[in-house]
């Protein structure tokens, strides 16, 4: 039995109610093999609203309920890994992964780090500590070639330690909405008989480009008057978010809906699902998309870029290009046949993202990871 803690920095914080790494979680943990693995569970903050959340969920997590940059993160991280007798850390997030590497260093446990962002450049006070660090990870996934890539040349991996992972999604966990459910949710927001619907959903960040997609709606409303986009998620940028569209007197298309617990089946009341972000490793909520078989506008921000074909899987945009966006929005919005061509495109490209092969990949990782040590040990 090989025993693994997934030591993550939290679960969404104060302004987000899950992030897409512990929404990872949900389904991974109980998709790991019992017989073959014990999989803990560890955020270095203590319990907030999102930790909750995830025990509601019925996963049992423990904390290190420690400052970000307080000793006490190594010295509580190091008498967990004893008590539990942890064979693997696999860490996720900065903090994460600097603890969890020197633990791994003092405790000589061998740590998988989990690269899900490229943001370009690394915190002036991170930089030192990947510096060192990089030349000791021999193990590390990233969810894109472009997060490989900033794993590589930001945080001083070897290239040949990381390898690209898409996050993929459970087939079986995205529920089918019930036709009268969709037409119900509709009419709440007043998208009853011909409007169109285009939904975004995730986090609500700076970076995600949501108001390059409000810009583009102003765009099209001339030409496309029964519009109305769906916005859903909450986060830090949701103040900033409201006001804009109260400035701009879009509220009676833009619906901010917040945070949704039953999100797989909202987006399936979309005529058009729309991931306007200018930077992103490749979201989970792409994949929900294509599991549902949603019609897929989106920039071409690294892992969308990656795993979309422009004009056969999706519409797609570089980043930050509002006219453009309200191009591809207008050509499938007024195109029933492209639409139900995406439609079934995404339907087919899901079965490549399928999270069984994601789990698989990691307990094939943890099984050589352990041989590897016990044949130096030898």
């Amino acid at each position: 039995m090989i025993t693994v803690l997934q030591l993550c920095e939290h679960f969404g914080g104060r302004e987000a109610s899950l992030h897409g790494v512990a929404r990872g979680f949900q389904w991974w943990i109980p998709a790991f093999d019992p017989a073959r693995f014990r999989v803990l569970l560890c955020s270095r903050k203590g319990r907030d609203r999102a930790a909750e959340q995830m025990e509601e969920g019925g996963l049992e997590p423990l904390y290190l309920n420690a400052g970000k940059f307080s000793p006490l993160n190594l010295v509580r991280l190091v008498r967990m890994l004893r008590d539990e007798k942890v064979d693997i850390i696999h860490a996720h997030g900065y903090g994460a992964c600097t603890w969890g590497r020197l633990a791994g260093l003092l405790l000589k446990i061998p740590v998988i780090v989990h690269e899900r962002c490229n943001t370009l450049k690394v915190p002036l006070y991170q930089r030192p500590v990947e510096w060192f660090l990089g030349k000791f990870t021999r193990n590390a996934f990233a969810v894109s070639e472009s997060s490989r890539q900033f794993c590589i040349h930001g945080r001083y991996m070897a290239p040949e330690a990381v390898k690209v992972l898409y996050n993929g999604i459970l087939m079986e966990d995205v529920p089918t909405a019930d036709e009268a459910w969709i037409r119900s949710e509709r009419e709440k927001q007043g998208a009853d008989g011909d409007v169109r619907v285009v939904g975004i959903v995730g986090r609500l960040e700076s970076h995600k480009g949501h108001i390059d997609a409000f810009k583009a709606l102003q765009q099209l409303l001339p030409s496309v008057p029964n519009i109305q986009m769906w916005v859903v998620g909450d986060g830090a940028y949701a103040d900033t978010l409201t006001q804009w569209v109260a400035d701009h007197e879009l509220g009676e298309q833009v619906k901010l809906l917040g945070f949704r617990r039953d999100a797989r089946q909202v987006i399936q009341c979309f005529d058009v699902q729309l991931f306007p972000s200018h930077m992103e490793g490749t979201p989970n909520t792409l994949y929900e998309a294509l599991a549902v078989g949603n019609a897929v506008v989106a920039s071409t921000a690294d892992g969308q870029g990656e795993i979309l074909t422009d004009g056969k899987t999706a519409l797609m945009f570089e980043p930050g290009d509002v006219p453009r966006v309200g191009e591809q929005l207008q050509r499938v919005l007024s195109d029933s046949v492209l639409r139900d061509e995406l439609k079934r495109a995404s339907r087919e490209l899901s079965a490549d993202f399928d999270g069984r092969k994601t789990i698989e990949t990691m307990q094939n990782t943890y099984d050589t990871i352990v041989k590897e040590c016990h044949s130096h040990a030898g």
